[in-house]
């Protein structure tokens, strides 16, 4: 992003990050400042989740579609698709974790996820207990072992899928579309060790054209590729973290065409090889 002060600089931010497995938290204490997230730094970063809580001070968030404004109490939830402006008006400590979208695809969002979503804390439970869990992660993550970072990633990943679910507008036009898309994805979930998924076979599973396959997953912006090689990743990233097989078998279970092809794709999402992902991370 573009950033510029937006006042006379007076002190420096800092940044300070955690691991949690495939999870970023980060902790920032800002200046006064602005920037601007455009289209072109968008399309080339990596597809994933933002969430953003605040401890003191205020970022203002301006996207095509809303303003918002991030303070104590609140969690927003964006994505790095997203584009548009923001201006930190007031020295500003928050804390974030960047969620990839790979690491969320085994959980149930109700189809799709926000580009720019607002929580009050003190009016939605689950932002609240979200809240709690990150803001005090960082106090017992240096004794956690590797089976507790795990479970930890996960019960926050089930908070993130439950806070983006809960959202969801009540009964509309599009009800039909989102409903068939979580069906095709269970279906593809529970197809995935049997070889290719074909659109042909999701629509004769499903009693609908192949068009009305594409559409349920346009509706949310997804393809079926681009899910289907989602779970794909998740379950062989758990199978690297949780058990002992190779990567040739990790391949051949999750229809890698080899343990070559695994590991190129391996690397383009997590940004380290099987091997050193499991070294990281593995619990066995």
């Amino acid at each position: 992003m573009d950033l510029h002060p937006a006042g006379p600089v007076e002190c420096f931010g800092s940044v300070e990050a955690l691991d949690l497995g495939d999870l970023l938290v980060t902790d920032w204490v800002c200046p006064q400042v602005e920037g601007i997230r455009g289209s072109n730094v968008a399309r080339h970063d990596d597809d994933a989740l933002l969430l953003f809580t605040a401890y003191a001070g205020r970022q203002i968030i301006e996207t095509s579609d809303e303003t918002v404004v991030l303070r104590p109490g609140t969690v927003l939830i964006t994505s790095t698709r997203t584009t548009g402006r923001f201006v930190i008006p007031q020295h500003l400590t928050k804390r974030t974790v960047r969620v990839p979208m790979t690491a969320l695809s085994p959980f149930h969002t109700g189809g799709g996820v926000p580009g720019c979503l607002l929580l009050e804390t003190a009016q939605s439970p689950l932002a609240n207990l979200f809240q709690d869990v990150l803001m005090s992660v960082d106090r017992h993550a240096g004794r956690m072992s590797a089976a507790e970072i795990e479970s930890t990633r996960s019960a926050l990943l089930v908070l993130i899928a439950g806070m983006i679910r809960a959202s969801r507008p009540d009964i509309g036009d599009s009800e039909f579309l989102q409903l068939l898309r979580r069906q095709l994805e269970v279906w593809i979930v529970d197809h995935l060790a049997g070889g290719a998924v074909r659109v042909a076979d999701l629509a004769a599973a499903h009693s609908v054209s192949s068009r009305t396959v594409h559409r349920a997953f346009a509706s949310t912006g997804d393809t079926v590729g681009s899910i289907v090689r989602g779970h794909r990743l998740a379950a062989a990233r758990d199978d690297l973290v949780n058990t002992n097989l190779s990567n040739a078998a990790i391949a051949n279970r999750w229809g890698f065409c080899d343990a070559s092809h695994f590991g190129r794709e391996f690397r383009r999402e997590f940004s380290l090889s099987p091997g050193d992902y499991r070294e990281a991370h593995g619990i066995t």
